[in-house]
Order: C-alpha cells, then sequence, then structure tokens
C-alpha cells in the first residue's frame, strides 16, 4: 500500500524532551501508540529486555519511531487493522486515528505515511474507531470501520477511502459501541450502549449495508451510574466487557468496583483472561478459565449474573524509570483516565501504563506471566519502569526555533524564542538548522528584532511580499509588521492579552473598510482586524472560552460571524450584536451565499511551493520542546531547474533498454538512410544532435539549485566509493547524521522519523519499502538534475545503478528494498527525471531478487490483474500497479512469467490500454506492450492492439500529445521487434495512419526524438515500401507518397516531417503510387475505380502554409484493444493544399479482380516507371503501359 507523495521532510531534532499530554494509547503487534492532546501522534517500537541489576526481570522498552503531524485537535480514540504488503509474505500494520473535531485519519505503522484522511467522518467527538471484520478476507484488510462516540449516530466508514458509507441511530444518547469479530462471510456483529444503559445488539450486512437491530438489554440498575467503556475480545467473538464506575460487566458476570473507587477501563488478555483497572491506578486481573470449563459456552446476548471475585491486585506505579520492587499508587492528571494497556510480544502478555510527568512521556509495566490464579487473592505484583529510550540528539548552541514558515519559494523566516527573525535563504536556512548554529551575520539573513520572548507566529501573503512586508506575533501577546528588505519595524499592535498563536488574510472582495487587512488570533480566541493600508487596529473582539472555527463574512449586512467549537456563533458589527446558538446558528453558518474562512491551528504542507516549512510542538504550551521540520517538493523544485525542457517531449526519450535505442537491420540500404539522416535542410526550430549548449538559471532556480545541492548532502551520508564520488563532483555539503527524514502523505499530512541513532541516516534504509524507494527516487532524481544543470559530462545513468546496488551492499541484511507498488506508481511519471530514475531502481531492484523472490512476488500480484481478479476484491488503483509490475517482469524476462500469468498480464495491459481513467496508466501500457511484445503476442489480438495504437498515434487533441507520441514510438519498436507481423492482411487498412505516425514520430522541432527514433523509422518505413503498393519514397526531393482509402494521395516532406501537398481525383481506393526517377511526377492506380492518373505536384503558397496540419482531425472516440480498430473513414480530407491529376487513362479488367478486396490484390499488382514517361502497370497476369 503506497500513498506517500514526491515530498520529502526533513526534521532537525534538539535535545528537548517532548512534554505533551497523552489523550488515548494503543498496544499493537510491537507497537505502542500515543495520541496527545496537541493532535500529535508518537508510535513507538516495543521490545522486551531484562534490567541488569537484580534478578532479571522482563521489562518493556520504548523507542520512539514515528512522530505522526497531521490532526488539528485533541486525538480521542485509536485503532488498528492488518493489510496485506507487496507478497503474501509481507503484511502491513495500519493505524485508524480520530480527532476531537471528528476527522479519521488513516497511517501506516510502519513509517507513518498518511494514507488516507476525512475530516468530516463523524459529527461529534468520536471517543470509539473499531474494525468491522468478517470471514471474508481482501488484500486491504477488513472493509469497514465503525466511528462512534458523543454523539446519537454513529457512523460506518470504508476501510480504504474513509468515506461514510452508513449513518444509524437508535439511541435517545449514543455513548459507546464495540464491534465483535466476524463469524459470517457477510454478517458482522455490533455492540452498542446508551447513556440510559441500554445495551443493543445489532447486524451489519457487508453487503447492503443495511444496519438491524437484535436485540436490547437493560443491564444496569443504578440510575447514577455512567458508562466507561465498551470492550469486545478480539480473541472470542463470545465475550464483551462493559465497563461503567461502579462496575465491569461481561456475558454471565459482573465484577463489582472497589468501594470509593471508580473504574476507569477494561481490556482483555487472549480469550482467557481480562484486567479492569480504576480511576486511581489500581489493576485488577480476573481469569475465564472457570468460564471454559462449563458445559454451555455463554453468549453476549444471553445476560445473567454472579459476583465473581479478583483473583489478584495490580497496582500501578509513578517510580521512575528502571525502578523495581517497591509499589505505590499513582494519581492521573484529572482530565483524562489512566493511559492502560495490553502489550503482546512473541506469544507473552504485558501490562503497560503510559503517564505524563514533568520530565516527559514515562511508562510502566509488568508481565502477565506473573499472575498465578491459584494463589490468594490480592497479591500485589511487581511494577517495572519501562524504559523511553529518547535518542540522543545535538545540543543547540544558539536560541531554538518555535516558528518557521517560506516567504516564498526559496526564502524562510525563523522565529526564535529569542523573540528574534531570522529572514534568510532557505539554503542557508537548511545548513543552519543542520548544523544548530546559525550565522545571523550572513550576507543574505536579514535579523528582525523587537519582539520579548518566543515567536508564536509568523504570516505573509504575496500581496505583502510584494511590499517586502511580514507580520509575526509572539509570546509577549504583540502583533508586529516588518520590512524585511529594510529589515525594520513598521508597526506595532498590542491587542491581545494572550499570546498571537495565527493569522488570517480577510478576502479581498469583502468591502472596503476591512480590504488589504489582516486577522490577528490568539490563545484566548480574541481576533483583531488590522488594516495594513491604514497601519492601525479597525476592530477588536474579544476572546471566548472555546476554539474559533470559522470566521463568515456578511457585507451587505455589515456583519462578521465568528463560529466556535461549541455551535456558538458572535454576531458582531463593530461591536458585538447579539449570540446565537444551535439550530439557528448552525443555520446561519450553512448560508452559502457568504464567504467563510476556515481557522485551522496547522496548516497542512503546501504542495505548490518548492520548499516549505513548519515548526512541530512537542510539550505543552511555553514549552521549548519544538522541531522545525523543511518539506522540499522534488517534482516542484525539478521543474523549476529544468524550465527548458517541456515533460511531454522529455518521455519520448527512449530507455537505455528499449529497442528503439538499438542500431537498425544490418540490410537497410544507405540510401532510405540518407532520407532521415538530417544532412539536407531542416527546420529552424530544429536543435542540433551534439551536446546543447547550458542554459542561464534564473535567480530563483540558481536558489533552488545551491538548496537542492544542500539537500542532497542531507540525504547522502553513506561512506561508500559512489557516495563520496558524488559529493566530490556535485559539490555537495558533506553528510550530517543531526536530521531525520520523513514521508508526506495524503492532504499534505506528514510523518516524522524519530532522532537517528547511532546508525544515523543509515537507519532510514531500514524503515520501510517505501521509504526507500522514495529516498531513491530523491538522491537520483537530484543528483541527475543538479550534474545536468551544471553542465556536467557523466554518465549519471551508470552511477545511479551503482548507487542503488552499493547502498544495499553496505546497509546489508536490514536493508528495506524498495516498494515495487510505490515506484510502479512513477513508473510514467510526466516528470522525465523521476521517470528514469524509477525505471532504474525498479529494474535494479528485480535484478536483485532471487528466484524463489521473483516467483512469490508473482504468484502475489497476478491474483489482482485486471484481467483475473473480482471488481470488488480490491481497487482499481491495485489492479493497474499489479498489471505494471509484471508488464516489466514480462518485458524483461518473459521466463520468469508461468505461461498463465503471462496471458492474464498480456489481457491486463491491453485493458489498461483502453482506460481513460488515468493516462499514466495508458501511457505505462504503451510502453510495457512494445518493449515486450514478443511475449504478449500470442496472447493478444494484435492487429486489434496495432490498430488502437494506431489510433492513438493520430490524436491530435492537445490533453493527449503525450498518448500519441508515446502510441508512434510504440508502434515504431514493434515494427522493429517482429516486422513480420506487419503483414497485408493485418495492417492493410491502417497503413495511411501508420505512415503519418512514423513521420510524425522524426519531427525535427522535438528535441531529441528525431535523432533517438531516426534508426527505428528507416527500418519501418524500408519495409512498408518494400510491402505496400500505395506507399512510394523518393530519395533525392525526400518526399514520401501514400495512397489511402478516400482515393486521395498524401505527399509528405521528410526534412521537416509534415504534410506536403493532397493529390485528389479518385474516388475510389489508390491501390499503387510510384515516383518518376526525377522526383517530379507521380503516377498512381485505382484498380477498383479501373484509372491510372498521373501527377506533378506543386504546393504553391497557400499549400506550403497547410503543410503542417495534421491529415485527420480530432477523434471522439479510439476503439479498444481488443476489438475494432482503424478501417473507419478518417473524415473529410482538407482540400486548401490539394491538387488535380494532369492527365488520367482508364481501364478494364474482369469483375473478379474488381470486386475483390484490396488486401487480395497485393501480392499482384506492381506499379512501376521503365523510363523518364513510361509507366507500367502489372495487375495479376495483365500488364498496360502508360505514355506521358
Amino acid at each position: 500500500m503506497a500513498s506517500a507523495s514526491l515530498s520529502i521532510p526533513i526534521a532537525f531534532w534538539s535535545q528537548s524532551t517532548p512534554t505533551a499530554t497523552i489523550s488515548a494509547t494503543l498496544a499493537c503487534e510491537g507497537y505502542v501508540v500515543a495520541g496527545l492532546e496537541e493532535g500529535l501522534i508518537w508510535v513507538f517500537k516495543a521490545t522486551c529486555g531484562s534490567t541488569d541489576a537484580g534478578p532479571p526481570k522482563d521489562i518493556v522498552s520504548l523507542e520512539p519511531c514515528t512522530l505522526l503531524v497531521g490532526h488539528n485537535s485533541r486525538i480521542t480514540a485509536l485503532q488498528s487493522m492488518q493489510v496485506e504488503g507487496d507478497t503474501k509474505s509481507t503484511c502491513e500494520w495500519i493505524l485508524i486515528s480520530a480527532s476531537e473535531d471528528g476527522e479519521v485519519k488513516k497511517w501506516s505503522l510502519v513509517d507513518g505515511r498518511c494514507l488516507q484522511s476525512n475530516p468530516f467522518a463523524f459529527i461529534g467527538v468520536p471517543t470509539y474507531l473499531g474494525v468491522i471484520s468478517t470471514v471474508e478476507k481482501t488484500v486491504s484488510g477488513p472493509k469497514f470501520i465503525i466511528c462512534a462516540g458523543l454523539s446519537n449516530e454513529a457512523c460506518i466508514l470504508d476501510s480504504t477511502s474513509l468515506e461514510v458509507v452508513r449513518v444509524w441511530g437508535g439511541h435517545q444518547d449514543w455513548v459507546y459501541c464495540t464491534a465483535l469479530p466476524g463469524d459470517d462471510q457477510h454478517r458482522s456483529r455490533i455492540l452498542s450502549v446508551s447513556a440510559d444503559c441500554k445495551l443493543s445488539l445489532w447486524i451489519f450486512d457487508t453487503v447492503s449495508l443495511a444496519v438491524v437491530k437484535s436485540k436490547v438489554f437493560d443491564i444496569c440498575s443504578k440510575t447514577n451510574d455512567s458508562i466507561v467503556s465498551l470492550v469486545a475480545c478480539r480473541q472470542d467473538s463470545s465475550w464483551a466487557a462493559l465497563v461503567t464506575r461502579s462496575s465491569a460487566q461481561r456475558a454471565c458476570y459482573v465484577v463489582p468496583c472497589p468501594e470509593g473507587e471508580g473504574l476507569a477501563g477494561a481490556e482483555f488478555v487472549g480469550s482467557k483472561d481480562i484486567i479492569i483497572w480504576t480511576q486511581s491506578g489500581h489493576v485488577y486481573y480476573h481469569s475465564l478459565a472457570e468460564l471454559q470449563k462449563r458445559n454451555s459456552h455463554p453468549k453476549v446476548d444471553v445476560l445473567e449474573y454472579s459476583a465473581m471475585e479478583p483473583r489478584c491486585e495490580l497496582p500501578s506505579s509513578e517510580s521512575s524509570i528502571g525502578a523495581t520492587s517497591t509499589v505505590t499508587d499513582w494519581r492521573p492528571p484529572s482530565d483524562y483516565p489512566p493511559s492502560v494497556m495490553v502489550f503482546s510480544n512473541a506469544g507473552s502478555h504485558y501490562f503497560l501504563n503510559l503517564q505524563n510527568t514533568l520530565q516527559g512521556l514515562h511508562c510502566s509495566s509488568s508481565s502477565l506471566l506473573e499472575f498465578n490464579t491459584d494463589q490468594p487473592q490480592g497479591k500485589v505484583i511487581g511494577v517495572h519502569g519501562a524504559l523511553v529510550r529518547w535518542r540522543p540528539c545535538r545540543s543547540l548552541t544558539s536560541p531554538s526555533v518555535t516558528f518557521s514558515t517560506m516567504l516564498n519559494d526559496t526564502l524562510v523566516a525563523l522565529g526564535r524564542d529569542s523573540g528574534d527573525i531570522l529572514v534568510l535563504p532557505v539554503d542557508e536556512a537548511l545548513l543552519d538548522l543542520a548544523s544548530g548554529i546559525v550565522n545571523e551575520h550572513a550576507k543574505e539573513t536579514t535579523v528582525l528584532k523587537g519582539h520579548i520572548g518566543p515567536i508564536s507566529s509568523i504570516f505573509t501573503t504575496d500581496d505583502l511580499m510584494d511590499r517586502s512586508f511580514i507580520l509575526s506575533g509572539g509570546k509577549d501577546c504583540s502583533a508586529r509588521i516588518w520590512n524585511i528588505e529594510a529589515g525594520t519595524e513598521v508597526a506595532c499592535f498590542n491587542n491581545h492579552s494572550r499570546p498571537v498563536t495565527h493569522f488570517l488574510q480577510v478576502p479581498d472582495d469583502i468591502n472596503s473598510r476591512v480590504k488589504r487587512s489582516v486577522i490577528s488570533i490568539a490563545e484566548d480566541h480574541s481576533i483583531a482586524i488590522i488594516s495594513i493600508e491604514e497601519m492601525s487596529c479597525i476592530y477588536l473582539f474579544g476572546g471566548y472560552e472555546h476554539a474559533l472555527v470559522s470566521i463568515q463574512w456578511r457585507p451587505p449586512e455589515d456583519y462578521i460571524v465568528l463560529w466556535h467549537a461549541d455551535e456558538t456563533a458572535f454576531m458582531q458589527t463593530g461591536h458585538l450584536d447579539r449570540i446565537v446558538r444551535g439550530e439557528t446558528a448552525r443555520a446561519i453558518m450553512a448560508d452559502s451565499r457568504w464567504k467563510v474562512c476556515e481557522i485551522s491551528p496547522r496548516r497542512p504542507t503546501s504542495s505548490k511551493r518548492a520548499f516549505d516549512c513548519m515548526t512541530v510542538p512537542l510539550g505543552v504550551p511555553g514549552s521549548k520542546a519544538n522541531v522545525p521540520v523543511v518539506v522540499m517538493n522534488l517534482k516542484y523544485v525539478l521543474t523549476i531547474l529544468s524550465p527548458t525542457r517541456s515533460t511531454d517531449q522529455q518521455t519520448d526519450q527512449p530507455g537505455s533498454k528499449s529497442p528503439a535505442a538499438s542500431s537498425p537491420e544490418p540490410q537497410v540500404a544507405a540510401r532510405h538512410r540518407r532520407i532521415f539522416s538530417g544532412q539536407a535542410r531542416t527546420s529552424a526550430k530544429a536543435k542540433p544532435g551534439a551536446v546543447e549548449e547550458p542554459v542561464a538559471l534564473s535567480e530563483m532556480a540558481q536558489k533552488c539549485l545551491r538548496a537542492a545541492k544542500v539537500v542532497l548532502g542531507l540525504l547522502i551520508t553513506e561512506d561508500d566509493a559512489y557516495a563520496v564520488s558524488i559529493r566530490n563532483l556535485l559539490g555537495i555539503p558533506p553528510p550530517t547524521k543531526t536530521i531525520a527524514l520523513g514521508l508526506r502523505g495524503a492532504y499534505g499530512n506528514i510523518s516524522i522519523r524519530a532522532p537517528a541513532s547511532e546508525g544515523g541516516m543509515s537507519d532510514s534504509w531500514c524503515v520501510s519499502p517505501t521509504m526507500t524507494a522514495s529516498k531513491l527516487i530523491g538522491i537520483l532524481s537530484l543528483s541527475k538534475m543538479i550534474s545536468t544543470a551544471q553542465n556536467l559530462d557523466v554518465d549519471m545513468d551508470t552511477w545511479s545503478r551503482g548507487y542503488c546496488n552499493a547502498t544495499q551492499d553496505s546497509v546489508g541484511q536490514n536493508f528495506c528494498p524498495p516498494s515495487l507498488s510505490f515506484l510502479a506508481k512513477y513508473w510514467q511519471d510526466p516528470q522525465v527525471e523521476i521517470q528514469e530514475v524509477t525505471k532504474i531502481i525498479l529494474l535494479s531492484a528485480i535484478g536483485r531478487m532471487s528466484k524463489t523472490d521473483i516467483t512469490s512476488l508473482v504468484k502475489y500480484w497476478s491474483a489482482f490483474l485486471p484481467a483475473a481478479a473480482l471488481p470488488d476484491s480490491c481497487s482499481s488503483q491495485y489492479m493497474a500497479r499489479s498489471a505494471i509490475i509484471l508488464g516489466i517482469i514480462g518485458a524483461e524476462n518473459a521466463e520468469a512469467l508461468p505461461e498463465k500469468v503471462r496471458k492474464l498480464a498480456a489481457l491486463s495491459l491491453t485493458i489498461l490500454l483502453n482506460d481513460d481513467s488515468r493516462v499514466s496508466y495508458k501511457v505505462a501500457s504503451i510502453d510495457l506492450l512494445s518493449q515486450g511484445f514478443a511475449s504478449w503476442q500470442p496472447f493478444i489480438r494484435a492487429d486489434a492492439v496495432l490498430k488502437t495504437l494506431f489510433l492513438m498515434a493520430m490524436d491530435t487533441q492537445t490533453a493527449n500529445s503525450l498518448v500519441s507520441r508515446r502510441a508512434r514510438r510504440a508502434i515504431a519498436q514493434i515494427a522493429l521487434v517482429n516486422p513480420a507481423l506487419f503483414n497485408p492482411t493485418v495492417l492493410y487498412n491502417g497503413i495511411p495512419r501508420l505512415a503519418e505516425a512514423i513521420v510524425k514520430s522524426l519531427d525535427p522541432t522535438v528535441p531529441n526524438m528525431r535523432e533517438s527514433l531516426l534508426p527505428v523509422g528507416t527500418s519501418v518505413l524500408l519495409d512498408l515500401v518494400q510491402s505496400y503498393p500505395q506507399l512510394d519514397v523518393h530519395v533525392g526531393s525526400q518526399k514520401l507518397a501514400v495512397g489511402t482509402a478516400e482515393g486521395a494521395i498524401v505527399v509528405y516532406d521528410l526534412q521537416t516531417a509534415t504534410r506536403w501537398q493532397i493529390l485528389e481525383g479518385h474516388t475510389k481506393t489508390a491501390s499503387a503510387v510510384a515516383f518518376s526517377r526525377d522526383g517530379k511526377t507521380i503516377v498512381s492506380c485505382s484498380v477498383k475505380e479501373g484509372s491510372v492518373r498521373f501527377w506533378q505536384p506543386n504546393p504553391g503558397f497557400f499549400g506550403m502554409l497547410m503543410g503542417g496540419s495534421s491529415l485527420w482531425g480530432p477523434k471522439s472516440s479510439s476503439s479498444g484493444g481488443g476489438g475494432g480498430g482503424g478501417t473507419g473513414h478518417p473524415g473529410s480530407i482538407p482540400s486548401l493544399s490539394s491538387q488535380q491529376s494532369s492527365r488520367s487513362f482508364d481501364f478494364a479488367l474482369q469483375d473478379s479482380i474488381v470486386t475483390g478486396s484490396e488486401e487480395q490484390l497485393l501480392n499482384h499488382i506492381r506499379l512501376e516507371w521503365t523510363g523518364d514517361r513510361v509507366a507500367k502497370l502489372s495487375i495479376y497476369d495483365h500488364i498496360m503501359s502508360f505514355n506521358v
């Protein structure tokens, strides 16, 4: 499952320890996840070991792995599910998270990349996420996720897209629900409980999406009791536990809460045990063994009660890390229940409790193996401080960064805890952040001084930057306007009593009073509207206890509506007019006539800039634990560095292994090669085949180049020969190990790796296949582009292949091979550097696989081929990638695919050929069909595929230009690989289109295309002229004549690769054409018409003007690869440059010849010049001569 974009987040960690508050926790297969109040999520790798001092004790060690950045409010629920990886032998754990604002996101637990996000998944506060599982399994894991919480409705989400597929109610006040493990192929059970203690059992049909209530139970007698949680046993669908403040209830049993305490939660341990904990930190362990001894196993819909006493008691601990033995009670924060969970590792279970302390996140643990159910109840079990191993980072020698933002593509502003703001180029910022030392006296660095205390916000817009203005807010509660060019403060506003958190641009079309104004927002949710024109505060509105969500502008009514999180609307003019709540407030905000500005405390990273930056707070407000993050948009940077190259044109260049790059067949005559040699006149726009002169880079491109070299230096940290050579060659900075990489996922959400361990950046090669692929693409494409920009004469393709192999060798067995699924996504990327390096990486990865690995890979992906997979078994994206991956393997090594798989792959590629949903899929199928045509031909209708390629090659629509060019190249490659395929019965009706496709593929105005396709075009055109009588070429004048089914004869100029003239006169198919020896006269024959015509083509002035137009106009649709073809009428032929014949002769033949098909005449008709003025026509045994 690959869902990461080609952006590279780089985090600069300091020595500060995170001090954030935990709001939700989860333990899952070697991982412990902590959701924080600030909306961040920490993923820890949990391992088990033993202490060195004293008797051996099992303890749990937590090592920070990834920080997930995306949610804007408190994390309220976490859940996990398992999906398959790139092969059946691998699997991937997925994290589902929900925040207080109703947003649900999906992440990879391995590398943290965000896979999907839905900001409107739940209306209310979600407190529960559950995986709805059935017996039926799919590659994407469970199909549905249930989301419930403080609402009288629950939502069922599609597990792939996170779209809401079902909303249902049934309670007066919904509180908790849980999904039970499925025991039916299409049905699953859901338990829900309302505030009135009504327990309901629901049946969910995964096909019809119907939710039907099965039973309702009244289970609580205390009127003042409240629900805490509802927990299902994953291993046994017969068990579920309902936890209230006063008791924990399971099917058949009620566990009373100890006197004077309130229960806080419960969790099953396997299928035999359960632990229950209280708000004060006491944990009780219960065994279900005696229940299993009974003859009748109770179900969740049978409720009978009897008392069950706990076997032993486990108090938690607030002892310091590494402490053992002595146990004392601890008091969790009053706002949150204890963060208790059960962690399983290698068949052993451990009790974990994450807790917040002044020193950061601490954890206590105990092995559940220490519980002995035969011992007297009340036994106290030792609790060990679980080690949270925060990796050491560099110490800062300068003030730390508290806020950062990009002012434009290459200029960054860094706000520091000292109150200073640094404005400097992004390359300098990268170097300063990596070293921890900021050179304030650098030539291009501007220091803005004025704030007292940390900077909390920096803001600008394009309009403000045109005037060199930026705004800043600080912990000193002031908002300031700066002129960064002069380095001076323009204005200072002390309108707030709390720190300024962020700014917002007022829409331009509101009204004249607030036009060109900026809104400052403070921690207490007060706002001030500051006029940039007047340099004064126009309006000031007081704060409110609930967060400000959005601002609605109503210019005709002169109203500003402030919408808060508790659904309260403040109607403001120059003062507070009125306060509206409930349905009325929602109706006001739902009015679509007015503009609304959303308030987001944390913005997603931008994909519209070369670089972006942000500062991630790791602690409570006021903490210095912040991580600056710079995100480089790889494709945007490459575009800036290659302004003179068109991505569409670039993709026409054949790869190093393409058949088009090989030499033409030896039997190609030299005289035909001269036709395409380019030695004659060429277009003024044509570029020579020699090395092009370097193009001067713009100022912004030069800045991007410097920053790209710094990023490349941060990425390449190996010490092997390939890494050293590229550093010396490109002049990139020396390696550093003080940073950590991340991934930018869906909707701009990012993940950041924890500080690097002693292994440094080499650890990033061992994280996940997706991170390996992303990092390799970044390193190789940047190296390639920088060498091009510096006009270096070096074979970067050879270096790239060597670097891929050397990196894997240097890292060793922990190296994660690149994800083939991720690479298939960029196999036909429009950006040429991305496309080229992706092919190198993918082919290198396949080349290093053993036969066993390739067999396993083929077996896995063959199940998802479009020609084999059921529509609902996996996504269309997964099907397309399976066709591309197996298509690549089959094109490179056909023997690696069994015959059945090869057939399915061939058919799947023809399906992609006709898929209009994604151009990249169509282009990939075109390339793979042509590259491995010898492998696919036995399993497809070759004539239908070729005819489809002809139609694509002649499509003149601008949107399809890339497809058209790749189709022309594919036709040429297929003809070179298998010229026998181009036989009369297959290609006759498509010859005019094929000829024009070949001519256009030799267009001299497209850089490098003519030179790269010249050998192929020469060979193919030679075969066509020798095989089809309706084609002829004249070497001296470099003209090609083509007879069409409509009777017209099209003459092409091979120097300019354009249509030169159209000769109109025949009313039926032109069966044969021939040039005279001097090239000034053309003779043509139409058997069905029974005539021979002579032409003396001369385009004239208007003909030359029209010569570059296409012969056929755009088509509304194209035939599929599995049928149809190019026999349809091509449309009316333009007549502006047409010419009538100079002389004509009629002849008569028997009806059997005239009424026969044109294909039957191909080997029995010959038209040639026997003298300067005599042409001879031979049809079967009929010979005729014509004298002009």
